[in-house]
C-alpha cells in the first residue's frame, strides 16, 4: 500500500481542518475526501474509495452506526475508524457490531490517531485503552461451557490476533498461507460465537490468552 487514502466525516469544520493538517504531515496518509453529514460522507467515500473512513458518532442526519453499516455495505474493502467523545458502553458495542474496525476517543494524542489509521488500514482492529477496558469487562461472549475448544493452531492464531497482528503477519509468523489464516479465523469466530476480529481479540484479552 503506497499511500493510505482517508475520508473524514465530522460536523465540526474546525476539527476536520485540524485533522487534515495533522494527517498531511504524514507521508503515507492522504485525505481524499471530507463531509459534515453522514449522507454526504457516504457519497464522498463511495466516490473516493478510501482505505479508511474516520467518522464521528453524533452526526446531524445519521448516527455513527447507520453510517458505518452503509459504508460496510457500499465499500466492504474500506475500514471504518470511529473518532468520538462518546465512551459509553452502548455506543462502543453498537458501533463495533455495526462493523467499525476501530474506536478512538477524541482526547487521544495525534500520534495515536495516526497509528490507529495505519492499523485499521492494515486489517488490525484498534481500540483506545479506555474503550478496551470497558469492553473487556462486558460479557460479550457466551459461557465457557458453551464454547467448543480451540485447536492448538487456532489458539496460536488467537494469541496473535490479541496482539493486533494482521493476517499477513500471522501467516508469516506461523509459516502458513493467508488463506489458511482466514480459515482458522472463521473457525475461531464460530467456536467462540463472536461476531468478528475485534470481539475475538477482546475475548482473548479477557480470558488471558495473550502472548
Amino acid at each position: 500500500m503506497d499511500s493510505i487514502r482517508v475520508v473524514l466525516i465530522d460536523d465540526h469544520t474546525v476539527l476536520r481542518d485540524g485533522l487534515k493538517m495533522l494527517l498531511t504531515l504524514e507521508p503515507d496518509l492522504q485525505v481524499v475526501g471530507e463531509a459534515g453529514t453522514g449522507e454526504e460522507g457516504v457519497v464522498a467515500a463511495v466516490a473516493a474509495r478510501p482505505h479508511v473512513v474516520v467518522t464521528d458518532v453524533g452526526l446531524p442526519d445519521m448516527d455513527g452506526a447507520a453510517v458505518t453499516r452503509r459504508l460496510r455495505e457500499d465499500l466492504p474493502e474500506s475500514r471504518v475508524l470511529v473518532l468520538t467523545v462518546h465512551d459509553e458502553d452502548h455506543y462502543i458495542v453498537t458501533l463495533m457490531r455495526a462493523g467499525a474496525s476501530g474506536y478512538l476517543l477524541k482526547n487521544a494524542a495525534g500520534a495515536e490517531l495516526v497509528d490507529a489509521i495505519r492499523a485499521v488500514a492494515g486489517g488490525r482492529p484498534w481500540l483506545s485503552p479506555e474503550v478496551a477496558r470497558r469492553l473487556v469487562a462486558r460479557d460479550l461472549s457466551p459461557a465457557e461451557n458453551a464454547i467448543e475448544p480451540l485447536t492448538s493452531r487456532e489458539r496460536e492464531v488467537l494469541v496473535l490476533v490479541a496482539g493486533a497482528a494482521s493476517n499477513r503477519e500471522i501467516a508469516d509468523s506461523l509459516g502458513i498461507s493467508p488463506r489458511t489464516v482466514e480459515t482458522h479465523l472463521a473457525n475461531i469466530y464460530g467456536k467462540l460465537q463472536v461476531r468478528g476480529r475485534t470481539e475475538a481479540m477482546l475475548w482473548a484479552i479477557r480470558e488471558g490468552i495473550t502472548g
